[in-house]
């Protein structure tokens, strides 16, 4: 929870080597770190990272809220709706809003690996961002959620229609 709270404060997310992905329908795009593998399809993109590649983070941007002469915070007003529904409390700084969940756990080859979700709403756009990894935590996990998370979450945007 810390992490989230410092994901919307204005932190600077300045990494040292990142990478910009564009989904490939051109309507958004994220920073990464350069040391994540992606591949992107359409409105999804997988990005792995640690020492196994075994740490993966799905981002989707699942809805372009855009209306004609109107609002141009749907997204955030969605999210905003979203949290609610699911008793989750949402944070945003006016420009983003951002709730997270935990997700399931699971043993897959001798590992066991738990989920994060959260909802993103920038703008006109929803993401979701699915983090899965394996446990115990990783030092590559606890280092991506400090700054690369602050990064992908500020630095997620909605291309102008």
């Amino acid at each position: 929870m810390k992490y989230l709270i410092l994901l919307l404060l204005g932190v600077s997310a300045v990494a040292n080597a990142s990478q910009l992905v564009r989904f490939a329908s051109g309507r958004a795009s994220v920073p990464l770190p350069e040391s994540f593998r992606v591949v992107v399809s359409g409105d999804d993109l997988v990005a792995t990272f640690g020492p196994e590649k075994d740490h993966k983070v799905e981002i989707s941007l699942v809805a372009a809220l855009d209306e004609k002469g109107g609002a141009k915070d749907l997204a955030l007003l969605f999210i905003g709706e979203q949290a609610k529904k699911r008793g989750a409390k949402v944070n945003s700084d006016g420009e983003r809003a951002v709730f997270s969940e935990a997700g399931d756990q699971w043993k897959e080859g001798g590992k066991v690996f738990q989920a994060m979700h959260w909802q993103l709403g920038v703008g006109n756009c929803v993401f979701t961002v699915t983090l899965t990894a394996p446990l115990p935590m990783s030092k590559e996990l606890d280092i991506f959620l400090g700054e690369p998370l602050n990064e992908i979450v500020n630095g997620l945007a909605c291309a102008k229609k």
